[in-house]
C-alpha cells in the first residue's frame, strides 16, 4: 500500500482545520482551514530521498558477473588463445600459429569456461587474441602467396 507524501491535509477529526501528515502518521500540528471558495488542495512536500524501501531478502550480496558462484576460475582456452596469438607475431610458419590462435580465440569467445569476474576478462582476452591471430594470418597468407 502506497501512502501519500508528507503535507497538510484536511483534518479527519475536524473538517474546519488542516492537519500535518508526515508520510506515515498524522502529526499533532494543525492550522485553520483557509477561507476560500475554491476546494482545498493539499500542500505536498516533496520527499528528500527515494520513497521506497528495500527488503533485506531482495539485496544481492554477490557481484553481477559472479553468477552466484563462489569458485572463481580462469579460462584455459582464453589463455591458450593469447599465447598462440603472441607466438604468431614472432614465429608463424605457414600461418599454423595463427590458425590455432583463431580456433582457440573463437572457443574462448563462444565458451570461455571461466566463472565469476574472470568470465568478462576471459572473453575480452579471447576477442583481442582473435583479432591479433587474424591479422598475423593475413600477413602469413600474403607472404605465402607472394601478394606483396
Amino acid at each position: 500500500m502506497t501512502l501519500p507524501a508528507a503535507g497538510w491535509f484536511p483534518d479527519p477529526q475536524d473538517a474546519t482545520r488542516l492537519r500535518w501528515w508526515d508520510g506515515r502518521a498524522w502529526g499533532a500540528a494543525t492550522r485553520a482551514l483557509p477561507s476560500r471558495t475554491e476546494p482545498v488542495v493539499p500542500v505536498v512536500v516533496a520527499p528528500v530521498g527515494p520513497s521506497f524501501s528495500v527488503q533485506p531478502a531482495a539485496i544481492r550480496t554477490h557481484s553481477w558477473s559472479s553468477g552466484g558462484s563462489t569458485v572463481h576460475r580462469f579460462s584455459a582456452s582464453s589463455s591458450l588463445a593469447v599465447l598462440l596469438a603472441a607466438v604468431s607475431v614472432v614465429v608463424n610458419p605457414w600461418g599454423a600459429c595463427s590458425a590455432a590462435g583463431i580456433l582457440a580465440g573463437l572457443l574462448g569467445v563462444v565458451w570461455p569456461g571461466a566463472t565469476g569476474g574472470w568470465r568478462v576478462l576471459a572473453r575480452s582476452a579471447s576477442a583481442s587474441a582473435l583479432v591479433l591471430a587474424v591479422a598475423t594470418a593475413a600477413v602469413a597468407a600474403s607472404a605465402q602467396l607472394h601478394l606483396f
